[in-house]
């Protein structure tokens, strides 16, 4: 027997059960590895979790993710050649896991070096069959299944992974933030830090890659006498890297995340401290469909208030800032449609609650808040004109 296919039988683990597109239940064999493996060349742990499994086939070999693992209770497996007389099978614990299929290792031999690489593609373009056998990957496929396989996927590196013999995981952020990205887990589990350490790693090396590319723009202008489409292209990586990040941070966990940053702009909702900027957003940015939605106003009263606002807002807003003249009339306006919304509710709003004194002292605070306005836009004829009125009623 050749050493590849002693060295693909070392490997086997089981045979393929159950087929499905997102599926694959493996039984094990009796002698498969029960906590961890050896034949790989470098210990790891099996079964594991999250481990992976290949099953070769036609187009190399589809690679498995181990999603569960359990127990079925089944008759022992049939020896090839023997028989046992007068015994009696008893139910016999068979180990079987289950795969979610994640891709095709490709295998390609190099031409100088003579040396296999692997590298791994997205989809499955053949699944196995039922008998199919399934085995451990080594250690080299295990670092091909993990490790990016083209230079430009190699760029930040975010950690390496204990269950593929310690490989570096890598990312493109050109790519990673220019798609949806989700990062999941439990309370505590280090969801934050994760995010912050993709932007500032992201940043750290495109910060070194300009840097490098600088080094070499003015190297190079400098070897062929300071050609200007070469001092164009130094001035080019010059400064910080050209990327903005905007983060919505309801809990606080970022505020120090970046403290040590050049450029940040903090924002806090007031009455929130701690040195940021007060957040102010302008009201012409959404529509009033949008302002429902982002404020989670009810149909019943808050919709209505919020809609009223919104458009006395526009109104003020509309008004020349000196025009002080107009920005009264829309404060009268304002507080005539809130007085003639009590009249139009009746009785009830002068009688028992809230009652003839408050609905008097609501007048009397919109008269105050008249006279206070007049006193600081210098409008003395309003002024008097609104105290007369004020002491006669």
């Amino acid at each position: 027997m050749s050493k590849p296919i002693e060295q693909i039988a070392s490997l086997a683990i089981g045979t393929v059960e159950s087929v499905s597109p997102s599926e694959i239940r493996i039984l094990l064999e009796p002698n498969a590895p029960q906590a961890t493996a050896l034949n790989t060349g470098v210990p790891i742990g099996f079964p594991r979790i999250n481990g992976y499994v290949l099953i070769p086939n036609e187009t190399g070999a589809v690679v498995g993710l181990v999603v569960w693992l359990g127990i079925e209770r089944t008759q022992f497996p049939k020896r090839t050649g023997l028989k046992d007389f007068g015994l009696v099978d008893l139910p016999f614990p068979m180990r079987k896991i289950s795969l979610a299929p994640l891709g095709t290792l490709i295998a390609s031999k190099g031409l100088a070096s003579g040396q296999t690489s692997y590298r791994l593609e997205r989809g499955v373009s053949a699944f196995p069959s039922v008998g199919d056998v399934a085995q451990l990957p080594t250690g080299a496929q295990l670092r091909s299944i993990v490790e990016a396989s083209k230079d430009e996927d190699r760029r930040v590196k975010i950690g390496t992974s204990p269950l593929a013999a310690n490989a570096d995981v890598t990312v493109d952020p050109d790519k990673m933030f220019g798609r949806h990205l989700a990062v999941l887990g439990n309370t505590g589990s280090g969801k934050s830090c994760s995010v912050a350490g993709l932007i500032r790693w992201s940043l750290e090396n495109a910060a070194k890659e300009r840097a490098r590319l600088l080094a070499k723009a003015t190297e190079e202008s400098q070897e062929i006498n300071a050609v200007e489409s070469k001092c164009d292209s130094a001035k080019k990586h010059k400064g910080p890297p050209p990327a903005r990040f905007i983060i919505l941070d309801p809990n606080g966990e970022y505020s120090s995340a970046f403290a040590d940053y050049s450029g940040v702009r903090r924002f806090t909702i007031p009455p929130a401290t701690g040195g940021a900027e007060d957040f102010c957003l302008p009201a012409w940015m959404f529509n009033s469909h949008e302002w429902c939605a982002f404020t989670q106003a009810k149909s019943g009263v808050q919709r209505p208030v919020l809609m009223r606002a919104l458009r006395e807002s526009r109104t003020v807003s509309q008004v020349a800032g000196n025009n002080r003249v107009g920005l009264l009339n829309a404060l009268l306006k304002s507080y005539y449609r809130s007085v003639v919304s009590d009249r139009n509710k009746g009785a009830t709003a002068y009688i028992d609650k809230p009652g003839k004194n408050d609905f008097g002292q609501k007048l009397h605070a919109i008269a105050r808040s008249l006279i206070q306005y007049a006193e600081e836009a210098d409008l003395a004829q309003f002024k008097d004109i609104l105290s007369n009125n004020r002491h006669s009623a």
